[in-house]
């Protein structure tokens, strides 16, 4: 989500809402808004019922296999900082798109913690978009 929230002017601009779900606790979500400078709501499902519902997996595999090793090996060794364990480590993430009705236009569950649509990608599904102006009925 990080790297949505550094092209959140073009995202705004795609009258676009962002929302952040997060089975993490009230405190992470704050620290996390404060270390990206991010501005979007966060919805904090602690349950986990909207990643089952959208079909997000938990792997120990795929977030401690080879690959994910690797890139934590690549980021220390270019001095990134890496962020403290702040919950389920294995629990993987995606990316969705739902429209002003409610309808899931796009979906992308992550392979692996790293693994996320471009941001070009997310912009050019936002553009696929129909125009689509609520109803009382669908509100």
């Amino acid at each position: 989500m990080a790297q949505v929230v550094a092209h959140q002017a073009a995202f705004t601009a795609a009258n676009t809402a962002l929302v952040a779900v997060s089975f993490g606790t009230p405190y992470w979500a704050k620290v996390w808004l404060e270390q990206t400078g991010a501005t979007l709501d966060i919805w904090l499902d602690t349950t986990r019922e909207s990643y089952t519902q959208y079909d997000l997996r938990s792997s120990v595999w795929a977030s401690w296999g080879p690959k994910n090793l690797w890139y934590y090996a690549k980021a220390l060794a270019t001095g990134q900082q890496l962020q403290e364990n702040r919950g389920d480590t294995n629990q993987l993430g995606g990316n969705f798109i739902v429209d002003n009705t409610g309808i899931l236009r796009y979906a992308y569950r992550s392979k692996d913690p790293t693994d996320r649509p471009t941001i070009p990608t997310l912009l050019a599904e936002l553009e696929k978009l129909p125009v689509i102006h609520p109803t009382k009925e669908t509100l």
